[in-house]
């Protein structure tokens, strides 16, 4: 799947589950009611394919998450990162990310080469690239008093460019 397929999941998504909240009627197959509010939010087990979602940790994907997704799309593909996009939806402690490469996949996995990430799990905002020969930022400006640093929209902008 590439940035725009995704980005253009990612809105019939959003827009579907909104008109079902504003609306007040809900796809049973594929959506559920979250709390006692009348939101409701994605069975990721039923849409999984649709976005390029290739693991999670929680059951349901919300409409702030789906937001967060398009959010993320909407600035990939700005920056020239239109190839194959994957995510994986985390929770408190466990692994997560929004990837987007330049290329497309020819084996349904991530291809070599450029690649955007950013974090995917409540409390988390930083972002990641790595350029055409696979040298992450993280990596390259790694001190001994940081690791592995985490950067900010501007600067990855800044190291892209």
């Amino acid at each position: 799947m590439n940035a725009n397929e995704a980005l253009k999941n990612v809105n019939i998504l959003i827009s579907d589950l909104e008109d079902a909240t504003k609306n007040n009627w809900c796809d049973s197959k594929r959506m559920t009611y979250v709390g006692w509010s009348g939101k409701k939010a994605y069975r990721i087990g039923k849409i999984y394919g649709e976005v390029g979602i290739f693991d999670w940790w929680n059951d349901n994907l919300s409409l702030s998450q789906l937001k967060q997704m398009r959010n993320f799309l909407t600035t990939a593909i700005k920056l020239g990162y239109t190839g194959y996009v994957c995510f994986k939806v985390g929770a408190s402690g466990c692994s997560h990310g929004m990837w987007a490469h330049k290329k497309e996949s020819t084996t349904g996995y991530s291809p070599n080469g450029a690649c955007l990430f950013h974090s995917f799990r409540s409390g988390d905002n930083y972002w990641d690239a790595c350029d055409d020969n696979e040298v992450w930022l993280h990596k390259k400006y790694a001190t001994e008093e940081n690791s592995c640093p985490d950067f900010t929209l501007a600067q990855i902008k800044k190291y892209t460019a």
